[in-house]
């Protein structure tokens, strides 16, 4: 049967939650791959796009459309507490609906967006997307659906090996040192700001000495409304699970990531259960974090500079990543 490209915009519905969804369908002659899409950590929505940054151009949204225009299907998802699915008010019945969250929340809502897709008969084989943060939650899913007839693999693209509180210390860190401050006065500034982090209940540590994004990690991990799932994200080892990955799998990472270094994808896909014959590496040159194009190594960036370039109207995707998700999805 021939099926014409069509955007289509669904509201996905489950106990306690809905799920805004857009779906691509791509041009076909038959069932076409296709492929669930997570999201990156916090607010960021189905288009790869956050209030916290600069821009509307999301890199999500470009993934989308240009593996619609080569055959391939997706489906991207406000996930609870992103874009338009976040509380209307800081009223305690609009708030309620954060209640859910948690790391076996957000392999539900990944599963919810995979039932959806496996409803539609233009939906042939399956694959699980998940960018950052979201290859975490990504690789949980892949692990239930694994043995499913129609499960086909993960794409894991800039997933973290460490944990999301390791991670981001080492990213303040860095711009810590970029902005100046000498290095000792940061890594000490630093370790006891991690020995904080480690109790719920630590009165807040000095964090002068260190950039923004400290106090603003600090906040999201005391939050009583957010400290539950933040407590859970910021300490799970995403590596632990993964020897129970035994699927297909593409660990993509991007060369001048300002975030998620290299090793970390080297890490995850060396913990992959996998059949070395049915895992592939690839890096991509000349991307960021977010898989748009840039040349520039981030070390010679601001974090201004670095958050402007992953949504702003002036960067496309970067060569060569589409090409390696094509060559994944349509190799059986």
């Amino acid at each position: 049967m021939k099926y014409a490209a069509v955007i289509e915009d669904v509201v996905i519905v489950r106990p306690g939650y809905t799920l805004p969804s857009t779906i691509a369908w791509p041009a076909s002659d038959g069932a076409a791959p296709c492929a669930v899409f997570f999201a990156g950590s916090g607010p960021t929505d189905r288009d790869w796009n956050s209030p916290l940054l600069p821009g509307t151009n999301g890199g999500g949204a470009q993934l989308a459309l240009a593996l619609q225009a080569r055959g391939v299907g997706s489906i991207r998802f406000d996930k609870v507490g992103s874009g338009v699915n976040m509380p209307k008010s800081m009223a305690p019945a609009d708030l309620k609906m954060l209640e859910v969250l948690s790391l076996a929340h957000y392999t539900d809502e990944i599963l919810a967006a995979w039932d959806e897709l496996a409803s539609h008969d233009r939906c042939g084989r399956l694959f699980l997307l998940g960018h950052s943060e979201g290859s975490i939650h990504g690789s949980s899913a892949a692990i239930v659906q694994q043995t499913t007839l129609r499960f086909a693999g993960l794409i894991s693209m800039s997933g973290p090996a460490r944990s999301i509180l390791d991670t981001a210390i080492e990213q303040i860190r860095a711009m810590g040192l970029q902005a100046g401050t000498d290095a000792a006065l940061v890594d000490h500034a630093l370790g006891d700001f991690r020995a904080a982090m480690v109790r719920p209940d630590a009165p807040a540590p000095d964090l002068s000495a260190l950039p923004g994004a400290a106090a603003g990690l600090w906040q999201v991990a005391h939050d009583p409304l957010q400290q539950r799932v933040a407590r859970e994200l910021l300490f799970a080892d995403p590596l632990v699970a993964l020897p129970a990955y035994f699927g297909r799998a593409l660990v993509v990472s991007a060369a001048n990531d300002a975030q998620v270094p290299g090793s970390d994808a080297d890490a995850i896909y060396a913990a992959l259960a996998s059949d070395a014959r049915h895992k592939t590496r690839v890096t991509i040159a000349n991307a960021n974090h977010v898989y748009k194009s840039e040349t520039r190594a981030p070390s010679t960036l601001s974090p201004a500079e670095i958050g402007a370039s992953y949504a702003d109207d002036n960067h496309a995707l970067a060569d060569g990543l589409v090409d390696a998700i094509v060559r994944f999805v349509t190799t059986k």
